[in-house]
Order: C-alpha cells, then structure tokens, then sequence
C-alpha cells in the first residue's frame, strides 16, 4: 500500500466560502493569501486515485471555535466512511485544561478516530509549550491514539503559519511518553537531528517523523541524511495535500539512494505498522 499521512481536507462550505472564516487568526495565518490551496474530500480521493496512493490520513484544522472544531471533526469522519476506508481521520481536538484534553481523546477513539492531530500552536506560539504537550501526548497515550503534532524549522525563511517550535519543551513532554507513537510532522522541523544524541534517541523510539512539505523546506537528499540518523523505519511519507501535487513527493523518494524495501518502508508499510492497517 501507498499511504499518505499527512493530508487535509476541509468541509464544502468553508472551502467555497474561506473569507466567512477569517475572523479566526490562525485560519486566516494559512489560507488568507490568496495562494494558499483548500480542497475536500473529493479533490483528494481524485488526486489519490491519480497518483496511486491506496489511502491517506486525513486531518482538520485546530479551530478555536468549539462549534467549527465539531462541524470539521463531523466531516472527517462523514468523509472517511464515504471513502470505504481509503481516508483514515485524525481529530483536532482543543488546547484546553488537562481534564478537557484527556476527555476530547477518549471521545476521538469511541467516535472511531485513527489519531489526533495535526496539532499545532501558531498564534500562540510564544507561550510555555510543555505542560500543554506534555498534557495532549498523556491524553493520546490514555486513548491508544497516535497524534501528529505540527513542527516547525527554528531557522530559515518565513511562510504563511510559521512559528519557532520550542525544541526543550517537545524533548521534555515526549519524554513523558517514551512508549507512545508520535508524529512530528515536517521531518519534525529538523528535531530529528538531535537523535545522534544518545539520550534524545532513548526518548525518541516511538517518534515518527513525516515529509510534509519537504520540497519547500529541504534538498532531496534529506532522504538519504534522515535515514543515516534515524532508519527508515521512522519515516512516514505524507505530502501536506493540498499544499502541492504528489509528483515532486514521488520524484523525490525515486531519485534517491534507498532500495526498493527501504522505498516500501517509507511510502507505506510504516504507516501500515502504526496505524495497525492489514492488507
């Protein structure tokens, strides 16, 4: 199997009327510019059936509305039973006390979620992260859910939604859940580094890392780095759709030095192993 294990997909109604939704920063961070890409589930299945990818994971948006984060949440699920199970949904749930944390994840297994996330900070970036990752990776572990948590480089140019990810705070809260399958996304802003250091590779072993919008970020030959760093068994293919077409993902994992196992691993037979997916 392909898997794609980073995608979003939003209800129809806020991608044909994204301006409705701008009175949320964080919304309008990412999609105001008017390059910004939106797609539902329809465009994705397409452009999965395209590119030959069997199945792709699915998330939303961490709305601050309570009501949105629903109505999203609602469509992800709605849209991954219309798909026959070829979309598999991860759910955004709120960054709020502890107890909400933990009670939104165990509501996210019982309605039938793969996972959780994207999570991510954006506007409030700039606060203390730890207590609140260290709370949202505790809830995911209680409900045996992974959870994709939204990472950005601390160097380099800027883009709609970047913010400078606290590395100190993400070692301490992932340190908290050695055993717990977590997703940092966007080869984990460079994080993924830090395991040639002997006690962050400890901390690490069930940190996953994906590829979303590698082709902005770095040289094809991350590849061929990460799997000298961390294996190939941790690496997720996942392309951030609609951000770009899947051909600059694919192109990329051809060129480059792996073998044919190895290519397998990362375009699918790792998400199969995480996510607990048979043929």
């Amino acid at each position: 199997m392909v898997i794609d294990f980073h995608t979003h997909i939003f209800p129809e109604r806020i991608v044909g009327n994204r301006e409705d939704f701008f009175d949320d920063a964080d919304f309008r961070a990412l999609y105001g510019p008017a390059k910004s890409r939106i797609a539902g589930s329809v465009e994705l299945l397409r452009a999965m059936d395209e590119n030959g990818i069997d199945a792709a994971v699915a998330m939303g948006f961490p709305w601050s509305s309570a009501e949105r984060l629903s109505m999203h949440n609602d469509y992800l699920l709605e849209s991954a039973l219309a798909s026959g199970g070829r979309l598999l949904p991860f759910c955004a749930i709120s960054r709020g006390d502890a107890g909400a944390v933990d009670r939104a994840a165990m509501k996210a297994r019982t309605d039938g979620f793969a996972g959780i996330g994207e999570a991510a900070f954006y506007s409030d970036a700039g606060d203390d992260q730890t207590a609140t990752l260290s709370a949202l990776f505790s809830a995911a572990r209680a409900a045996a859910l992974p959870v994709c948590l939204h990472v950005n480089e601390p160097v380099g140019h800027t883009y709609a939604g970047k913010y400078a990810t606290d590395f100190s705070a993400l070692y301490e809260a992932i340190r908290t859940v050695p055993d717990h399958p977590i997703i940092l996304a966007h080869w984990g802003g460079g994080i993924l580094f830090y395991e040639l250091m002997p006690e962050v590779r400890e901390a690490f072993a069930a940190v996953y890392y994906d590829t979303a919008a590698s082709p902005f970020l770095y040289r094809d030959d991350i590849y061929e780095a990460a799997r000298s760093i961390i294996g190939v068994d941790k690496i997720l293919f996942g392309s951030d759709y609609p951000l770009t077409g899947y051909r600059r993902y694919l192109d990329a994992l051809r060129g480059a030095p792996l073998t044919a196992s190895e290519r397998e691993a990362i375009l699918g037979g790792n998400s199969e192993r995480l996510l607990g997916l048979h043929r």
